[in-house]
């Protein structure tokens, strides 16, 4: 079935407007009515082809921002996109089993005059009922956050790094990027220096150093001399898992798949046998050892940051929810535990207090407490850069407003941040990725018009040393 909707009208800007879903063209779907409990004439189902979209042309309402509430079902968690005049947004569906529910989608804009909206395939089987939006109510406060860290003999540098980002949140976005040659391509095409330096301690893994023909850089110097220049450090750790890995170029996996499992790919769960559950609940078990072992090794680097005075936003064990790396693997009960196992060790054990906390799993069930955490982050990869990230963003205030400020830990490129605000979005700083996800895959004008903004803070191009 393929009826398009032609000049459909909002009466007023306080009344939802609901699409049905078996009144919009259809390209791959189908129409059904096999179970019960949708609205209109009927929903759509098999929404699984690669290019499986669900469109409705000639939507008229009255412009502005609007809350997309979709109406679905899914038997598992599923991800979709939601197109509105070219632009695209992702957001991901909880799973309903049988029955249809409701899911607040994020925001979109409605411009004057027409407007098509579609409903992209995403990951895929799920079924649609309706789509309804309603005019967007004032956008959420962001209350104030304490300027008090999580470890009680945070240095005074810590502290103030802490206070002076709190001081701009909800108001001004800090810009970030990874890798220091990365950075100064940006300041070579921007005229302006990220304020964030990404790097990452994952060389620094004992597991890896046996397989360097010789040692690997040292990239701590680099970091000091870059915070006296002014930028804030943000550190990563890709960490090798501790012992059991793979190496293999082609390895088959327990479901039959045949992936990489190089060394060097050993923070990834397909690269490693190594079982963080089991080496947590032992104690005196040589993983356990081992884990003890890596975080120490860790801590000779962080150290010397401390001891020149550099604080960091530290983002260890990093996108745990998703599965993909070794720390992740077995739940979150064990990654909420290893969580708490780094910061005693480091805090305790180690006497490490230049840390800023930053939390990186979105997912509820995930998160260690508000004890061991100074920021919530997320890391977002959408299809389209423009998306304004509404649904991670409400997601993530609905839990921590007034607890935790929220940050952009990783991005593809540089964000929209313009459009963000339109939307009521206030990161507390992004931090842009690398190489072909990075800023030389944006497009030049979109990447100095967000160095342009007077919501970012960078800093000049050639910073004065300290």
């Amino acid at each position: 079935m393929t009826l398009t909707l032609l000049a459909l009208t909002l009466l007023t800007s306080q009344r939802a407007l609901r699409l049905e879903a078996e009144e919009a063209t259809l390209e791959g779907p189908r129409v059904t009515t096999t179970r019960p409990g949708f609205s209109g004439k009927g929903y759509v189902t098999d929404v699984t082809q690669p290019k499986a979209r669900i469109v409705w042309r000639g939507v008229r309402a009255a412009p502005g921002i609007y809350e997309a509430r979709l109406g679905y079902s899914a038997s598992s968690d599923k991800g979709f996109e939601l197109g509105v005049n070219g632009s695209r947004s992702s957001a991901m569906l909880a799973a309903t089993g049988e029955k249809f529910g409701m899911r607040r989608a994020g925001k979109i804009e409605i411009r004057a005059g027409e407007n098509e909206i579609s409903i992209e395939r995403g990951w895929g089987y799920y079924d649609v009922d309706y789509l309804e939006l309603v005019p967007a109510a004032a956008r959420a406060k962001i209350k104030p956050i304490a300027a008090k860290l999580v470890d009680p003999k945070a240095t005074p540098e810590a502290r103030r790094l802490y206070a002076d980002l709190l001081r701009r949140y909800g108001t001004s976005t800090f810009s970030g990027q990874y890798e220091l040659d990365e950075s100064a391509w940006v300041a070579q095409q921007t005229g302006r220096t990220p304020a964030i330096l990404g790097g990452d301690l994952m060389d620094y893994s004992p597991s890896r150093l046996p397989f360097f023909d010789k040692p690997p850089k040292d990239l701590v110097p680099s970091w000091i001399d870059a915070a006296r220049k002014g930028q804030i450090l943000t550190l990563s750790w890709h960490w090798n898992a501790p012992k059991d890995l793979i190496n293999k170029r082609e390895h088959r996996n327990a479901e039959g798949q045949v992936v990489e499992a190089m060394w060097y790919s050993g923070f990834y769960t397909r690269a490693t046998t190594f079982d963080a559950k089991k080496a947590m609940a032992d104690p005196n078990s040589e993983e356990y050892r081992l884990i003890l072992r890596d975080i120490d090794a860790i801590a000779v680097q962080l150290k010397r940051l401390r001891d020149a005075k550099v604080p960091v936003l530290w983002r260890p064990l990093h996108e745990a929810d998703g599965g993909w790396f070794w720390w992740g693997a077995k739940g979150p009960e064990t990654g909420k535990a290893l969580w708490r196992l780094v910061f005693d060790r480091l805090t305790k054990h180690h006497r490490i207090h230049n840390l800023v906390w930053v939390w990186n799993s979105p997912k509820p069930e995930w998160y260690p407490g508000d004890d061991t955490v100074d920021i919530m982050s997320v890391d977002e990869y959408p299809a389209d850069r423009r998306d304004a990230l509404s649904t991670a963003w409400e997601d993530q205030l609905a839990r921590f407003n007034g607890r935790k400020p929220l940050a952009l830990a990783e991005f593809p490129g540089v964000p929209d941040l313009e459009r963000m605000r339109r939307f009521g979005v206030r990161w507390l700083y992004f931090v842009s990725w690398t190489g072909g996800v990075g800023p030389k895959s944006t497009p030049k004008e979109v990447l100095k018009g967000t160095y342009a903004s007077k919501t970012v803070i960078s800093l000049p191009a050639k910073p004065r040393a300290k």
